[in-house]
């Protein structure tokens, strides 16, 4: 009976009187143990045997610790010795067991260097597939920056070789290449924004630009358009140049790309905004218009009048490339008279013989270039040349004696081949069209190619990049944009960036009046410059 009251009197107290303090910590420790299972679990539960997701776990004083990494993304060294190694010996004295343990934990692995704090499931799960290895307990998560792909040094590009200027190229590592920018532009100006594009492949990209020069809504465009990409994989810059174009019906590019580190830093200082795709060695920069084609990064490195020769060149050989098969199957169908007597002549006495009219004579001989430049792409490199010389020589002989083809037709197709490369860039775009002209000038003649060639003019004159007109700075004609045309001028005098690109600081660079040109008038009157 005695026994009966006693035990009344102790829950009466329990019931009046609060916990104490020792018993809420017992509480609190119980259900941070039991939230570290749970977030441990669900992310085990992510992963099964085939996942190949190695998970080493801890218990460290009475609190349960994984980490977890994908083997072949990460650096074996780096991980044991700043991660593994550390967590094994955390041994945890009474004093310091009453801290908060996840700062323990963190200053455990600091080491590593780049460690970020996640409490997001998802968050953990992208870290892992990215190449971190994830410490995960309690409520917390810290991603640890250990990736060690292998990644090539930055070269030069086959696609861009120069004889002057910078031999870096842009390479497959996403942050190689931020470096190579961060190297040339050292502002804190420059700004980054990431989006992760492709619901499998997670591809990270990156947006570069020069803040309070680039205009912010075509960086606003970009970015949303970007975001908007819903697609399971982006495995090279390509794909993301085709969602960055509006217009599904296009039939010329309107994003530029690049491998030079050089080139792309250029257009970013001129306002362009610039996209780098991880895991592809090809930068874009938008808005594109068509007059950066025929220009080169050789043309900054040597003199003006080197390099307006040089834009002329590559403006001439661009038309030749499109329109000189069409011309040449015009004159021989439709406007013979107004060749010259002794040529006339010796064309008709090199036709005489053939069978097949002019128009299915040239497209037989582009076929066949076509046909060869293909299979020289698909060959290995140790027997690419031997099959363009065995192609050009034996078949097109071949084709002659048999009386298919004539000679001129092959030195037509093979000069307008030769000067497809000069502009690289748009080796896709003036291919298709020197099969259009061609027809055009087999079908209707000469007033069919200038008519064809007047449509090509007005169609590139209407289209715009992310709201610049395609043929800047001529059409709209900007005065002050001219001086980087195709009669390039001196350094000193493009004072401003492009007009219509960049957004209100458009000042490039400002020469005083006891500088520049004024300073070396002055000197070279005393004989103090030279």
């Amino acid at each position: 009976m005695k026994q009966k009251n006693t035990e009344k009197t102790a829950k009466n107290e329990i019931k009046t009187t609060k916990i104490p303090e020792k018993s809420q910590k017992q509480q609190k420790s119980a259900k941070d143990e039991q939230k570290t299972v749970d977030f441990i679990s669900q992310i085990k539960n992510c992963f099964d045997e085939e996942s190949k997701i190695e998970v080493v776990d801890y218990s460290i004083a009475q609190n349960n610790v994984s980490v977890f990494f994908i083997e072949c993304l990460i650096d074996k060294k780096m991980l044991s010795s700043a991660i593994l190694s550390p967590l094994k010996k955390l041994n945890l004295s009474s004093g310091e067991q009453n801290k908060d343990f996840a700062s323990l934990v963190k200053n455990t692995i600091s080491s590593v260097g780049s460690v970020t704090e996640t409490t997001e499931k998802q968050q953990v799960l992208d870290a892992i597939l990215s190449g971190s290895a994830v410490v995960v307990m309690s409520d917390k998560a810290y991603s640890c920056s250990v990736f060690s792909a292998e990644k090539r040094s930055p070269e030069e590009p086959p696609t861009s070789r120069v004889i002057k200027g910078p031999r870096e190229g842009f390479v497959e590592d996403i942050y190689t290449n931020l470096g190579l920018v961060r190297k040339r532009i050292k502002s804190q100006d420059l700004k980054q924004k990431e989006v992760f594009i492709g619901k499998r492949t997670n591809t990270r990209v990156t947006l570069v630009y020069l803040k309070g020069i680039a205009k912010q809504n075509i960086v606003d465009e970009v970015e949303k358009r970007l975001k908007s990409v819903d697609i399971d994989g982006v495995i090279d810059s390509y794909y993301v140049e085709q969602f960055l174009e509006a217009d599904n019906l296009k039939f010329v590019r309107r994003v530029g790309n690049t491998e030079k580190p050089d080139i792309f830093c250029a257009k970013i200082l001129e306002g362009r905004v610039g996209i780098i795709v991880d895991g592809s060695p090809i930068a874009l920069t938008v808005p594109f218009i068509l007059f950066e084609d025929l220009q080169s990064s050789e043309d900054y490195y040597t003199i003006p009048a080197m390099a307006t020769f040089g834009r002329i060149m590559r403006l001439c050989g661009l038309i030749f490339a499109m329109i000189i098969p069409g011309i040449y199957v015009a004159l021989q169908s439709f406007n013979y008279r107004i060749l010259p007597i002794n040529f006339l002549i010796s064309l008709l006495s090199s036709i005489e013989g053939l069978s097949i009219p002019p128009l299915i004579e040239i497209l037989v001989v582009l076929l066949l270039f076509e046909v060869i430049t293909e299979a020289s792409l698909q060959m290995p490199n140790s027997l690419g040349m031997a099959l363009s010389i065995i192609g050009a020589l034996a078949l097109g002989n071949t084709a002659v004696d048999a009386g298919i083809i004539s000679p001129p037709s092959i030195v037509v197709v093979a000069v307008s081949s030769v000067a497809l490369y000069i502009i690289p860039d748009q080796i896709s775009e003036t291919r298709l069209l020197r099969i259009i002209f061609t027809l055009a000038g087999g079908i209707i003649g000469l007033y069919g190619l200038m008519t064809s060639f007047m449509i090509l003019m007005a169609y590139l004159s209407s289209i715009r990049s992310f709201g610049v007109p395609f043929f800047m700075p001529y059409a709209p004609s900007v005065k002050e944009d001219k001086k980087d045309g195709f009669i390039k001028k001196d350094l000193q005098s493009m004072r401003t960036r492009p007009k219509l690109i960049s957004g209100k600081n458009n000042i490039r660079q400002r020469i005083n009046s006891q500088s520049g040109k004024d300073i070396i008038q002055k000197g070279n009157t005393k004989g103090g410059y030279q």
